[in-house]
């Protein structure tokens, strides 16, 4: 049984309907010109017939050899009967090869018609078209005519023999056609059977299976864009494990600590300074489990698929909002954070993600910083770009830190959650940017950023 419902069912019946449409278009087409070709032929054979038959009777041998005289015209390669009449100067049938239709010494007016007398000129060929025939008349010797002439019936019988030949070649070109597409639409749905088998592969995890590419058409390039498909789909998947074992473990560590000091709370094993002392750590490890949902919360809403409205921001006002937030961090380490930046330097964001990304920053150079953290922002490239720089006096990036500084829960020394680099990467991809890390020459780490820049509101610059 034949499934309608199958992508080579519905190209087979789409090419049949269309051939077939076609086809009869042709045909519609085809019919009148065809016609028109076959009149046009049969008068110029007719003519030829009659000037034969003139030229046979001014010689004067008509009579003794009117058996010889032509019977046929040739038409598309085939003979066709035709009968002629020689009438002479007063219009009375001087011979004829129908005699029993045009008997001889009858006057030509009172038999069936094939003169149009409004069209006679007897010294010129003449062509005449009736509803039964066709004829050609031209001049004689002794101011007679040779008329010619062919059965309608027979050049329609001509017609619809042509034709039907016509379409029987076209029906065996269909029946070749739909061979040949039978077995081209095989060859191109087979491809398309590997990709359903490859998807469901993919469906259920099974990454490590492969498009064999033998060619270098679409289909290749189709195949080729599933196996790098493949590839990131078992890339992210391998990173999603690794995120949730990391969270699990990150999690795991401040909870166990939680738990531990609580319960000896409860059953007063501590007392005294030893009782602050792990209200402390249970407050500490309590915002430091506080910090890891938090961040993890922002790179699962920046890896979903959203809409983005970015609106203009000064960069200087993001940054002093961002120092006020980690204010108390760098007290309690004692760390001077300054700022250096170009006066209206915007770019388009938005406004809760670029906080996010410079209170990241401000964050890990603090923790990292012996002394102080420098901020800096400056338009580079004619304006077009705006390059923000954060930098400590600490000891710098390692080489280990350089290959996977931006890994999910990636911690160096004093490390933190391990995704604060993660989710400034991630903020500043979605702000069409680049990050790149370095170390200065005279010590410390550097996160320089580029992002485009953009113009204020058309207030601010009334302003």
């Amino acid at each position: 049984m034949v499934k309608f419902k199958s992508i080579s069912s519905k190209i087979l019946i789409s090419y049949l309907g269309v051939v077939i449409f076609t086809f009869m278009i042709t045909a519609l087409a085809f019919y009148p010109i065809l016609v028109g070709m076959l009149e046009k032929r049969a008068e110029i054979g007719l003519q030829k017939q009659a000037w034969e038959i003139a030229y046979t009777i001014g010689s004067g041998s008509a009579l003794a050899q009117e058996h010889n005289l032509p019977l046929t015209i040739l038409l598309l390669g085939r003979s066709v009967e035709s009968d002629y009449l020689w009438i002479d100067y007063d219009d009375t049938i001087a011979l004829s090869s129908r005699p029993d239709l045009y008997p001889l010494g009858q006057s030509l007016a009172m038999l069936p018609a094939l003169r149009q007398d409004s069209d006679f000129n007897r010294n010129k060929a003449n062509i005449y078209k009736t509803e039964n025939f066709l004829a050609a008349e031209v001049p004689a010797g002794g101011g007679g005519t040779v008329l010619t002439f062919v059965s309608m019936g027979t050049l329609q019988a001509m017609y619809r023999e042509t034709l039907v030949t016509i379409l029987a070649s076209l029906a065996a070109a269909l029946l070749v056609a739909l061979i040949i597409a039978y077995f081209l639409i095989r060859y191109l749905v087979k491809p398309l059977r590997t990709l359903e088998d490859y998807a469901r592969a993919v469906g259920n995890r099974q990454f490590d299976t492969r498009l064999e590419v033998k060619s270098n058409d679409e289909l290749a390039k189709l195949a080729m864009a599933f196996n790098q498909m493949s590839e990131r789909l078992k890339s992210y998947d391998e990173g999603r494990q690794r995120f949730f074992q990391n969270a699990s473990h990150e999690m795991k560590t401040p909870l166990m600590s939680i738990n531990g000091y609580a319960e000896g709370i409860r059953d007063g094993v501590f007392t005294g300074p030893a009782l602050n002392n792990a209200l402390d750590i249970i407050h500490k490890e309590s915002l430091r489990l506080r910090n890891t949902v938090e961040n993890m919360i922002d790179i699962t809403i920046l890896d979903q698929p959203h809409n983005k409205y970015f609106l203009p921001n000064d960069l200087s006002y993001i940054i002093e909002q961002a120092i006020e937030t980690v204010g108390g961090y760098a007290l309690e380490r004692k760390i001077e954070v300054s700022v250096q930046f170009e006066a209206n330097t915007w770019v388009a964001g938005d406004w809760d993600q670029l906080h996010s990304l410079f209170v990241n920053l401000l964050s890990n150079g603090i923790r990292h910083a012996r002394t102080c953290v420098l901020v800096k922002a400056s338009s580079i490239n004619n304006g077009t770009q705006v390059l923000l720089s954060v930098q400590d006096d600490g000891a710098g990036f390692t080489p280990e830190d350089f290959q996977h500084a931006f890994d999910y829960f990636y911690t160096g020394a004093k490390g933190g959650s391990g995704l604060g680099l993660t989710i400034v990467k991630k903020i500043v991809e979605e702000h069409a940017g680049t990050i790149s890390i370095s170390n200065a020459d005279d010590g410390g780490a550097i996160v320089e950023i580029i992002m485009p820049a953009t113009s204020p509101p058309e207030s601010v610059e009334a302003h």
